[in-house]
């Protein structure tokens, strides 16, 4: 797959931008705060109308402005065209696919695939576990619908238990109603994690030994609960859940370890070595996508090349290959030739 050119109306810092990407490396240049992370956020809409900096849509658009448009518009194997058209509003998005309205984003998955990294992946080892959550619901939910449907599911009933749960007086029966209705995408959320994150490990290491990169790195799956214990576990912890307002346990609260030679790499790993982890599990899933997707998908790089020294910087291009589109970004000239170069200033796009 290709993104061949990236319109957007009132997102972000942008007024308006019309960028042609048709090449297989495009490199936006500029100094921080100009608007290079705004257009690569844009292009990764047309995989599931969501942004992969932040779950709120306020922030996506415009001061002053209702409403934020983007048209990507993408070319496939086949040479096939399409475009993708999304809106966002406080409250609602909605996607268009060449100009019919999109109503299931599971059925819409995996046709517009992209994979984004940036600088502050380093969450990833150093955060919080809701960091890491985020990132494995984008490494899983990207090419299987059943999950991404399973954590939309479960996030809509544990708003409406919390949301009850505050409430002065709950009823038990209606405590029961949401959990009914949580479990089965409760269960599948913990098992889809629990059967698919040794999978990424696996690869993890299949990657780090032809790219280079930290192959000591491991990661470990930490559910909070036990699937089959999920249901018993709020029925003895209703009066606590109570008198917190809060679902205390499930899969909202799993984590996953990120070790190197075993132990925790955000304590025994150095920055670099944390960076080339994070680079190697953003690898592992575009590889992973590639094996699972009907295309390759589109390599959107925020201000991460530049960090690699020329052993790394050769051996990325290598587990990359020619079959990925690479969007980057950065605030010096993209390493080596052949890139489609943009200079961005406010907002502003302009062919070098």
């Amino acid at each position: 797959m290709r993104i061949t050119r990236i319109r957007a109306a009132d997102f972000r810092n942008v007024p308006f931008a019309d960028v042609d990407t048709d090449a297989p490396r495009v490199f936006l240049l500029g100094e921080n705060g100009q608007g290079k992370t705004n257009l690569l956020e844009a292009a990764g809409l047309v995989s599931a109308f969501r942004s992969f900096r932040t779950t709120e849509i306020a922030p996506l658009v415009r001061n002053g402005c209702k409403e934020a448009r983007v048209r990507i518009d993408v070319r496939d194997r086949q040479d096939a065209c399409s475009a993708v058209e999304v809106r966002l509003a406080k409250g609602s998005r909605t996607g268009q696919v060449d100009g019919t309205p999109v109503t299931s984003v599971a059925a819409h998955l995996g046709r517009f695939p992209t994979v984004a990294f940036c600088s502050d992946d380093l969450r990833l080892v150093r955060g919080s576990p809701s960091n890491r959550r985020r990132w494995l619901d984008a490494a899983l939910g990207g090419t299987d619908p059943a999950y991404l449907e399973a954590v939309r599911s479960y996030q809509k009933g544990l708003e409406g238990r919390n949301a009850l749960l505050k409430t002065p007086a709950p009823s038990d029966d209606e405590l029961r109603a949401f959990e009914s209705a949580m479990l089965p995408a409760a269960r599948l959320i913990i098992e889809s994690r629990a059967r698919q994150l040794p999978e990424i490990c696996e690869t993890l290491r299949q990657v780090a030994a032809r790219a280079g990169f930290s192959p000591a790195a491991t990661v470990r799956h930490r559910p909070d609960t036990p699937a089959d214990e999920l249901e018993g576990c709020w029925r003895r912890l209703r009066a606590a859940e109570l008198a917190a307002g809060s679902t205390l346990k499930g899969p909202h609260r799993d984590d996953f370890d990120v070790l190197f030679d075993g132990q925790d790499a955000s304590d025994y790993a150095s920055e670099g070595q944390q960076r080339l982890i994070v680079l190697g599990l953003t690898l592992a899933r575009v590889r992973r996508d590639s094996e699972r997707a009907p295309t390759p998908p589109v390599i959107l790089a925020d201000d991460v090349l530049g960090e690699l020294d020329e052993v790394r910087r050769s051996a990325f291009w290598k587990e990359i290959g020619e079959g990925h589109q690479v969007i980057a970004t950065g605030t010096r000239p993209p390493p080596g030739d052949g890139w489609l170069t943009y200079e961005v200033s406010t907002g502003t796009y302009r062919k070098a």
